[in-house]
């Protein structure tokens, strides 16, 4: 397992970039947009992983140096375990699951999206906070906070979404972000 701990991040850039180029040039114009949106979360979300993980990565470390509190809400360290189970299972999960079983559900896709947004929002938090770069931080403003607002404006725009399907977008979003301190609390190590 210690080798899939390794280089997952590696295999997502990888993933990343067959998903661009199989929405923008394999299937061009002739993929459903909903379809379209949750790869497009997908392929982003790895890119994203790639830089807290791999270049210019280190997040780990950043996280159990600096978000890590034994008396706060990350009571627990980062392990190599939790950061798979939190990018891999969870992540590359609700995305896969999303688009096998879900895709034609505005909302559902609208949720996911709004997932990485709180994620990109959360980045930026942070580096406005300690003032200093934070592994994850530009693919998070520049892709999951553009993302979300571009996806959010189009969905509206198209009737796809309202105000009240929104609001339960933003509330599912919400929960399921819960999930990652729960997985880190779980794949914490135990002494």
């Amino acid at each position: 397992m210690n080798l899939v701990y390794k280089h997952w991040a590696k295999a997502g850039l990888l993933f990343a970039l067959s998903i661009i180029d199989y929405i923008y040039l394999i299937r061009k114009q002739n993929i459903a947009l909903l379809d379209k949106y949750i790869l497009l979360n997908l392929a982003f979300l790895m890119l994203h992983q790639f830089e807290e993980y791999v270049y210019p990565g280190t997040f780990k470390d950043y996280f159990n140096l600096n978000l890590y509190n034994p008396f706060g809400f990350f009571r627990n360290k980062l392990t190599d375990k939790g950061i798979f189970y939190v990018n891999v299972v969870l992540g590359w999960g609700i995305n896969v699951v999303v688009f096998l079983f879900f895709s034609t559900n505005a909302v559902l896709v609208t949720a996911v999206i709004a997932i990485l947004f709180i994620n990109g929002i959360m980045h930026f938090g942070m580096a406005y906070k300690t003032r200093y770069y934070n592994p994850g931080l530009v693919t998070g403003a520049v892709l999951f906070v553009s993302f979300g607002l571009y996806s959010f404006n189009k969905f509206y725009t198209l009737g796809l979404i309202n105000l009240y399907t929104s609001i339960l977008a933003g509330v599912i979003a919400i929960l399921c972000s819960l999930m990652i301190p729960v997985t880190i609390y779980l794949c914490r190590e135990k002494k």
